[in-house]
């Protein structure tokens, strides 16, 4: 399951992932990020994930599409998460990125959001 939350009046957008993501579920929260970034020009992003038991197949190629296509859309991303595999995938695709990334533990998620609300 995956949740969308945005921050009214400004450009920060919460994404929570919980389970397996579904293609409907990827292709519900892709055409809300599309009308934000439309809207900001480029979004703050906090990924609160859980406990990530994949992605479809379908969904995890649209997801690669996507994120390619609005690699210049995000300017900073907060990564919550316990799971080290993540930490470790983003410590080393991160430098790869035009936004800033940083990780942050769950009990970390409020240290985030201020990290994302400052300039």
């Amino acid at each position: 399951m995956i949740t969308y939350q945005e921050e009214p009046g400004t450009n920060l957008i919460e994404i929570t992932v919980d389970g397996k993501v579904s293609r409907a579920e990827f292709d519900e929260i892709a055409a809300n990020l599309e009308a934000a970034i439309a809207r900001h020009g480029k979004v703050r992003l906090l990924e609160d994930i859980r406990d990530f038991r994949g992605m479809d197949p379908a969904a995890f190629w649209d997801d690669v599409k996507f994120s390619l296509r609005h690699m210049n859309d995000v300017s900073r991303a907060a990564i919550v998460t316990d799971e080290r595999w993540i930490e470790w995938l983003v410590r080393v695709v991160g430098p790869a990125l035009k936004a800033e990334v940083r990780t942050f533990t769950p009990a970390e998620a409020d240290a985030a959001r201020v990290w994302l609300r400052s300039t």
